[in-house]
């Protein structure tokens, strides 16, 4: 991932559908036992710090996943 896309805050807000798109690395950091579905969209419930995302549903260790971690959704709620 280009270090300019890093260091933009996130694109999203609250209401938002994303997909899980992780990366690699990202897929592994997921240390949750329930663990978010890649390629599934979520609504984004709180965005953190201005570049941490938490979806509905879900809660991480660490308070969310990295906003580079997603994709906006062109469909609803997979549900």
């Amino acid at each position: 991932m280009p270090i300019a896309k890093q260091n933009q805050p996130c694109p999203f807000g609250v209401g938002d559908i994303v997909t899980y798109d992780p990366s690699e690395r990202g897929f592994l950091l997921d240390v949750n036992s329930n663990r978010l579905e890649p390629g599934r969209a979520y609504r984004i419930c709180k965005v953190e710090k201005d570049f941490y995302i938490v979806v509905e549903g879900y809660s991480h260790p660490g308070g969310g996943l990295y906003w580079t971690e997603f994709k906006r959704s062109k469909g609803t709620i997979n549900e």
